[in-house]
């Protein structure tokens, strides 16, 4: 990063930690991009968005505003020869930098100190930011995870027996009765598409009584009237009022009656005991 009368007036040690090594990648990408209108599986990337290259940062170090530029070289009448920075989108609005390259360096170095770095700490958050550090640590940390829950939830839907596919098919509030293969189907696709509901769904030590309710609720056992909010027994006997909360959930309203009220373990065990027949 070239220091001069004008620009770059950095300590050296703030400087020295935007070196790349020799062989040492970086890469940025523009940031707030979304699906094309036209082809939503597809990215909807501007061919060309240009990154100023002059900015004015707070320098923590000596504690002062310091001006920063992208300078490539300086004439002998002090006239400042700036880098141009674009992303282009024939590249996937990604720029990669490369350690070893002089001016790579010169780049990385005013992008990674930048307001206009999303990823920068402390960055002055009244300009709006126009790309990002792709942290390919933290992404593949990310991506490996996913991979990772994806396979362990694949293995466990696998592996239920027919009496537990029965009862989490009965937990999500889906009919039960039908044939096993179909049933464990529909599991092992959460399971592959949102895994990570599914491993809540399997670690959710109240889902076999959430399955319970619904097949009592399915077989009349219980029924729930939404107007009044209420469940109760087919001889109209209430048995809980849930809260009228928008969003509320009235089957959790009543496993946590069941599990907490004094009178909540007899219910569960006749609700229980008759959606079994």
């Amino acid at each position: 990063m070239k220091k001069t009368a004008l620009y770059n007036n950095l300590p050296d040690e703030v400087v020295a930690k935007t070196k790349l090594r020799p062989g040492e990648t970086v890469s940025y990408r523009l940031i707030g991009l979304g699906a094309n209108p036209m082809d939503p599986s597809r990215m909807a990337i501007p061919s060309m968005k240009s990154v100023p290259s002059i900015d004015q940062i707070w320098e923590p170090v000596s504690e002062s505003y310091v001006d920063i530029a992208a300078v490539k070289s300086v004439d002998p009448d002090g006239t400042h020869n700036l880098h141009k920075v674009y992303f282009y989108g024939n590249a996937g609005g990604v720029i990669t930098l490369y350690g070893g390259r002089a001016i790579d360096q010169e780049i990385h170095s005013y992008l990674s100190l930048c307001n206009y770095n999303k990823s920068k700490e402390g960055r002055d958050e009244t300009k709006e930011p126009i790309f990002e550090l792709i942290d390919e640590t933290k992404r593949s940390e990310v991506e490996r995870k996913s991979r990772n829950i994806k396979r362990e939830a694949l293995n466990i839907a696998a592996d239920l027996s027919p009496e537990e596919v029965r009862d989490y098919i009965a937990a999500l509030g889906m009919d039960d009765t039908g044939k096993i293969e179909v049933l464990r189907n529909q599991l092992e696709e959460m399971a592959d598409k949102i895994p990570a509901q599914f491993m809540d769904l399997i670690g959710n030590k109240q889902a076999m009584m959430k399955a319970a309710i619904n097949r009592a609720l399915a077989k009349n056992v219980i029924m729930f009237n939404p107007e009044q909010s209420r469940f109760v027994w087919p001889n109209g006997e209430v048995i809980l009022t849930v809260s009228r909360t928008t969003g509320g959930n009235h089957i959790e309203e009543l496993v946590s009656f069941c599990v907490s009220s004094a009178k909540g373990e007899k219910v569960y065990s006749t609700i229980s005991t008759k959606a079994k027949k």
